[in-house]
């Protein structure tokens, strides 16, 4: 079998990106005035044979070698003028050397030799074998299949709901093999839905809608084989969510305490500080906290912070009110390395914020005393996981006093959301400015919030590329949302709600792709919530999810997928009443369980905080029991 075409259609049919210089095929050198050029001899094109062991048609073809053997195959070509025939084979570099792909032998005569060598795991490449006369080319696209089983490592989120779907991230090798194979992944033995494949190594899809709790075996194949996770590896939590009858003490002192939380699958970290600043680890999603470690010295701590990727652990506090001292990780908190000492610890430290990604830190706080109108944000920035820090830098310019900071990171990007004064106060706005460089530097501050309006309040959160912002103002509670991490917004912002309700405060923001809910109070009795499915262009949906009219305070939301999570304090401080609750949706929003209450407090409770990840939930917060503070946490039961 033999295929032949010019260069120029292989351009176009087997879409190379390759110059290929292709002299003109005949032609003659024209003149006026009766004098004649001289002729080009005529060239034709190399002729292909396609070699034994691919099939396919011409210019297309396909090579399946399974992933653990080795083969070879010759090209031969023919040339009518006998010219000499040069070679090449092009391809991506990576995905070549993923598949096992290379040319052996001389590049230059009438054959030329591509080898596949054993690789460890299935995979695939496209490839393009040419030959070129010195002025026509023809050429084959090979597609070469490396056979074998396919391997699944993760499941991401670890958990999920009974008979609740969730979308979840399967990663693997070998999955869809480019798309020439279709994939199936089972949740104890059922089918998901809504099965995409990102990639090779990686497969989106809903989790079947099955009864029963516990661990569940996920298992992938493709019709080249199957593999499966352990058991361990991912669990199905009864719904509703049911929590513990005692809430577990994680932390006590006689010093009102502080604290932040972590969740990651079953691993929960909390950072806490009383009299001291201590960190423990939970690895059965806050059930149970192991011993906790002692981080801080002889300072007096304040507004401790912690950020957790993997065995990464980093936390950073406030001592004796101006010192921002830092800590981290990188065996999950068995050990810690010394404290590191942020700026110069000579002004007022206040609003403490971390994030951490892959290779950055980012500790953020409002510096200086705000009488003397000194106070600024400002940002220390690691470029090496916290292994050192770089000077703290202002945020933004300005004279006049910045406050509330919140921050958003991804990679190498960072955005700081604060209020600012620099209108004067009666007129304070929500500004963000953004570091494309780790945090060493910051473009001008960008003003969201009307220049007419008082701002207060603010939150952000990151989904992704995608940063979302709420606020409120004397007009109610807006929003303004980016989906390129701060290098564009909205304009103007989108009010979520006016002053129908109530006066709004204390708005929360979680996001899931083109989903946008905010969470807020109205006159300290009642707890709505509003949700957006156009990515935060319009909120028509709104909900009151608390059901009487005791006092509320400390709203909190998060989610994952199709889930959404909201918790909040309730109750009569002068009845000693206050209590924490939670209400849970997982159909986006759309319907809620009524709130409910959880764990065995008996007395006012403080400082509410909820993590999810998964199905798993995990609470935190502060009461006073016998003699002392209590930092406690609560999980949902598996």
């Amino acid at each position: 079998m033999t295929a032949f075409f010019p260069g120029s259609a292989i351009a176009r049919s087997l879409r190379i990106a390759l110059c290929l210089a292709v002299a003109a095929c005949g032609g003659g050198g024209g003149g006026g005035g009766g004098g004649g050029g001289s002729q080009t001899t005529n060239n034709t094109t190399p002729v292909l044979t396609v070699p034994s062991g691919l099939t396919g048609t011409p210019p297309r073809l396909t090579w399946n070698v399974a992933a653990a053997s080795s083969s070879s195959v010759t090209f031969t070509a023919t040339d009518a003028e006998q010219d000499t025939l040069q070679w090449q084979l092009a391809g991506s570099s990576s995905s070549l050397a993923a598949a096992g792909v290379s040319a052996t032998g001389s590049a230059v005569g009438n054959s030329f030799v591509v080898a596949l060598d054993p690789v460890a795991q299935p995979a695939f490449a496209v490839f393009q074998v040419l030959v070129q006369d010195g002025q026509a080319t023809a050429g084959f696209e090979v597609t070469t299949l490396r056979t074998g089983t396919p391997s699944i490592d993760a499941v991401e989120p670890a958990s999920a709901f009974a008979a609740q779907p969730l979308s979840v991230a399967v990663s693997g090798t070998g999955l869809t093999l480019g798309g020439l194979v279709q994939a199936q992944v089972t949740f104890g033995g059922a089918s998901a839905t809504n099965l995409a494949a990102r990639d090779d190594g990686s497969l989106a899809c809903l989790t079947p809608s099955i009864g029963g709790s516990g661990q569940t075996v996920v298992a992938v194949s493709n019709g080249q084989g199957s593999d499966q996770l352990p058991a361990s590896a991912f669990r199905m939590m009864p719904y509703p969510a049911s929590f513990a009858a005692a809430d577990v003490l994680v932390d006590s002192s006689f010093v009102l305490p502080q604290f932040d939380l972590a969740l990651d699958g079953a691993t929960a970290d909390v950072a806490s500080n009383g009299a001291d600043v201590v960190h423990a680890r939970s690895s059965d999603g806050g059930a149970t906290f192991g011993a906790s470690t002692l981080l801080s010295g002889a300072e007096t701590p304040t507004g401790a912070r912690i950020a957790v990727r993997g065995d990464a652990v980093h936390v950073a506090w406030i001592g004796d009110g101006q010192q921002v001292h830092y800590r981290r990780s990188l065996d999950g908190g068995a050990t810690f390395s010394t404290v590191a000492l942020l700026g110069t610890g000579t002004q007022p430290a206040t609003g403490l914020r971390i994030a951490a990604t892959a290779t950055h830190v980012f500790v953020a706080w409002i510096s200086g005393s705000t009488g003397l109108s000194q106070a600024r944000a400002i940002v220390a920035s690691s470029q090496n996981a916290g292994a050192s820090f770089s000077a703290p830098v202002g945020v933004a310019s300005g004279t006049q006093n910045q406050r509330e900071l919140e921050i958003g990171a991804l990679d190498d990007d960072l955005v700081v959301a604060f209020l600012d004064d620099r209108l004067t106060s009666q007129f304070r706005g929500v500004y963000v400015a953004r570091s494309s460089n780790g945090g060493l530097s910051f473009g001008s501050a960008l003003r969201l919030s009307a220049a007419n309006r008082a701002a207060s309040a603010l939150d952000l959160y990151r989904d992704g590329t995608a940063l979302h912002l709420v606020f409120t103002t004397s007009d109610g509670v807006l929003y303004n949302g980016s989906p390129d991490l701060g290098v564009t917004w909205r304009t103007p912002e989108v009010l979520v709600r006016g002053l129908d309700d109530g006066v709004p405060s204390q708005p929360r923001v979680h996001a899931a792709g083109d989903r946008v809910y905010v969470l807020y109070t109205t006159d300290g009795t009642a707890v709505r919530i509003a949700r957006s499915s156009d990515s935060g262009a319009s909120f028509p949906a709104r909900t009151r999810l608390d059901g009487g009219t005791v006092p509320v305070s400390s709203p909190c939301i998060t989610g994952v997928g199709e889930y959404v999570t909201v918790a909040w304090l309730s109750g009569d401080v002068q009845t000693d009443s206050v209590r924490g609750v939670f209400a849970t949706s997982v159909n986006r929003g759309s319907t809620w369980r009524p709130a409910e209450l959880f764990g065995d407090g008996t007395s006012n409770q403080t400082g509410l905080a909820l993590r999810q990840s998964g199905a798993r939930l995990l609470l935190g917060f502060v009461e006073r029991r016998s003699l002392s503070y209590g930092v406690f946490c609560n999980a949902n039961r598996p």
